[in-house]
């Protein structure tokens, strides 16, 4: 490979996500990506980032890459990110020759992919609004290598690279979290393009074969890091085009928010993101497939994923670390030790050589700055800087009291402070209580953390008998615990004369199982879909639960 990764099929940077919805979600299932997050048991002595042996790790790293630095523009920016996200300074050395080698390129389209791609995700990192004329020399240089079937790959090969395409989503996120859209119809492309070259069995390979249609057809040189390159970009790709949302349903649309009856302080700001969310609207990219294509993927994932397997396992690793970062987001739920970061990190222990640095078939600075991007879960710091005060408005979000209403970096987020158990128990036996409305309109302010079994069996009586909304809002919760012992009670809550409260039953009968389509039932059903979906769910516990006690 002539870029920055030499001759690697790999996965370079796996996926991060656009927290934004930049137009209006088909109707489809409410979309719960959570396929073995936190499923397997950790470690009994699991690590954390700031865990000291982590620490350890990382600090020998970067010693190691402060004496051993890269000429190329995609090598520096790469080890710039490593220090800054480990919270270096903007004028650490590394970082101020990162931004000297992207200010000295004169024309970025003689820069290959993947320094094209890095440099926009170093410079968008550093949210500075002064670096925003460079990143969009950068982004328009990958925008014109995009090829006419819509991935991106060698000049000189008509097929395209699924580790090079990658590249372009994430700098889709990174452009966005700055502000500057990529165009729908560029997005669209590298969506169908990602649709069409997935393997039948769900993985992705190197060089994409490209069969001009959606019937699926074998792919070469497939492999774990391929897998989680095709996802992660997938999953990006139908964030932007508002396919793929993170725990909101159809009804939470863009379209219910009356723009007229917003403040004036606020009413320039938010019609000038409507705008923005014009600008990637018509997509043509179906939502069925992509919905069918995660599932495809997620399905491979946990049946054949090999840990640090290939000849670039830094790589991958990282790679690894931003998509599950990306299917935490959009699950609702982040572990605070998910098994697949203690197994990268005991091979990063078991790996680490001498000087600090780690190896593979790339470069050593190469290879450790992934390595130590990894440790530091540097994607989810990136999700959180984004989205940690509030829910981001881009096509969903806002919340039905305006005034919460903030503004924030230049977003417009909602203040609200998470709801704890007792609180939210105190407010469900409460039918006057003001702010039932709120948190039914906006369920990021609902947050259970950790739940005793007193606590589970008031929710539970609540389903059964409180009022409408507080039926809805103790199903929401008991749904957040992710805990089968709470199944019965949310197919209780299929039978509900409430419809609202049935799909949000529904809804997190797909949280719970992790089934990413789960069993039908419309937004609009009727009785016949009700409680043929019931009978299915019920069949599903079953089998998940042998022993479990007698359903009504």
């Amino acid at each position: 490979m002539a870029g920055i990764f030499q001759c690697a099929p790999i996965s370079f940077l796996g996926c991060c996500i656009d927290a934004h919805h930049l137009s209006r979600v088909p109707r489809s299932p409410w979309i719960v990506v959570c396929l073995l997050v936190g499923a397997i048991a950790s470690p009994a002595f699991a690590v954390t980032p700031e865990s000291p042996e982590v620490r350890e790790l990382v600090d020998k790293g970067l010693s190691y890459l402060v004496e051993n630095g890269d000429a190329r523009l995609g090598g520096r920016c790469l080890i710039a990110l490593a220090f800054f996200k480990n919270g270096a300074s903007l004028d650490h050395p590394r970082i101020v020759e990162a931004l000297q080698a992207c200010q000295s390129v004169s024309d970025p389209r003689r820069e290959d992919v993947y320094s094209n791609g890095l440099a926009i995700i170093f410079l968008s990192e550093l949210n500075n609004s002064k670096h925003h004329d460079m990143i969009k020399r950068f982004a328009g240089a990958l925008a014109q290598r995009q090829k006419d079937h819509g991935g991106w790959g060698y000049d000189n090969k008509r097929r395209g690279d699924t580790s090079q395409t990658q590249y372009a989503a994430l700098s889709y996120w990174e452009q966005i979290r700055v502000g500057i859209l990529p165009g729908v119809g560029d997005v669209d492309r590298c969506a169908n393009w990602l649709l069409r070259t997935q393997d039948p069995s769900g993985v992705w390979g190197y060089q994409g074969i490209d069969p001009e249609s959606f019937e699926l057809v074998e792919q070469s040189k497939t492999s774990s890091s391929m897998l989680v390159a095709g996802l992660g970009s997938l999953m990006i790709c139908g964030n932007i085009l508002g396919i793929v949302t993170p725990n909101q349903s159809v009804e939470q649309s863009m379209e219910q928010i009356d723009q007229e009856n917003l403040p004036a302080a606020l009413r320039e700001t938010v019609d000038s993101t409507k705008k923005k969310m014009l600008t990637l609207s018509g997509t043509s990219v179906d939502g069925t497939r992509v919905f069918a294509a995660i599932e495809r993927g997620q399905d491979w994932f946990a049946k054949n994923f090999e840990y640090a397997a290939g000849q670039y396992p830094c790589y991958e690793l990282y790679s690894l670390e931003r998509y599950k970062s990306f299917e935490e987001l959009l699950a609702g739920f982040t572990p605070d030790e998910p098994d697949w970061y203690q197994k990268g990190y005991e091979y990063l222990k078991d790996n680490q050589l001498a000087d600090g640095c780690w190896k593979g078939r790339s470069t050593k600075q190469c290879e450790t700055a992934f390595a130590v991007l990894f440790l530091l879960r540097s994607t989810q710091k990136s999700i959180k800087a984004s989205l940690g005060e509030g829910t981001l408005v881009g096509g969903r979000g806002l919340s039905a009291d305006l005034s919460r209403m903030r503004m924030r970096n230049g977003r417009l987020v909602t203040e609200q402070k998470p709801t704890e158990v007792d609180t939210l128990l105190n407010m469900l036996e409460d039918s006057e209580n003001e702010g039932l409305e709120a948190l039914m309109n906006d369920s990021s302010g609902l947050s259970v953390g950790n739940v005793g079994p007193e606590e589970a069996r008031r929710l539970q009586q609540i389903v059964k008998s409180g009022q409408p909304g507080a039926r809805l809002l103790a199903v929401r919760a008991l749904a957040q615990m992710r805990d089968l012992d709470h199944v019965p009670t949310l197919l209780y809550a299929i039978t509900d004369p409430d419809n609202r409260v049935v799909r949000e039953s529904r809804d997190g009968l797909r949280l719970v199982s992790r089934r990413f389509q789960g069993f039908g039932l419309p937004d609009n059903f009727d009785d016949t879909q009700r409680y043929d979906a019931l009978d299915k769910w019920k069949q599903w516990y079953r089998r998940v639960r042998p022993n479990a006690p007698p359903l009504p």
